[in-house]
């Protein structure tokens, strides 16, 4: 019941954070990252309780825009999606992933098409929890910059502040992101 209320709290402060970051950008609007172009870690993932398995190899990398190419919302793919940040919560077991990207692409991804490996160890983080009342823990940015948010959960050995990781988020991934 303590671990519902923590993640409970954890989800509205994402929701607050969420709702200032995107008053505090709304002057600077979004600012695209392309997808990295190069492989995945090649190591075998550990098996996660309550998480499925999989090897992170064979995920697509696409192509950003050629210079001069219009992404307009419609056409909008990997290149038009911005990861924000991902973080652990305090003792709460969960992982915390924020991105901005519209809301045509980011409608699409569902669970399995969107989770997180750990560099070091090849361990796929892909369990997104639900919550009795929450549901699961996935916001889709609504409005053009809204950050939106998706949470695993961070089991054994679990991911900790500095961890280097590849984020997957449907068709976009980026590699080396340093855990805050």
């Amino acid at each position: 019941m303590i671990q519902r209320a923590e993640a409970t709290v954890l989800v509205m402060q994402a929701r607050a954070q969420a709702t200032a970051l995107v008053q505090g950008a709304a002057a600077a609007g979004p600012t695209p990252v392309p997808a990295s172009q190069s492989a995945a870690p090649s190591a075998t993932p550990l098996p996660l309780p309550g998480s499925t398995v999989q090897q992170a190899t064979g995920v697509a990398s696409p192509s950003p825009p050629r210079a001069g190419e219009a992404t307009s919302t419609e056409e909008a793919g990997p290149a038009a999606v911005e990861l924000v940040g991902v973080s652990t919560g305090t003792e709460s077991g969960l992982i915390l992933v924020q991105f901005r990207a519209p809301r045509r692409v980011a409608d699409k991804w569902r669970q399995g098409t969107v989770y997180v490996v750990d560099e070091a160890t090849g361990a796929l983080y892909n369990g997104i929890p639900v919550m009795p009342i929450v549901g699961p823990l996935f916001a889709r940015p609504l409005n053009a910059g809204q950050i939106g948010y998706v949470m695993f959960s961070n089991i054994a050995p679990g991911l900790r502040q500095g961890s280097v990781v590849t984020v997957v988020l449907g068709e976009f991934k980026q590699e080396h992101v340093v855990v805050k």
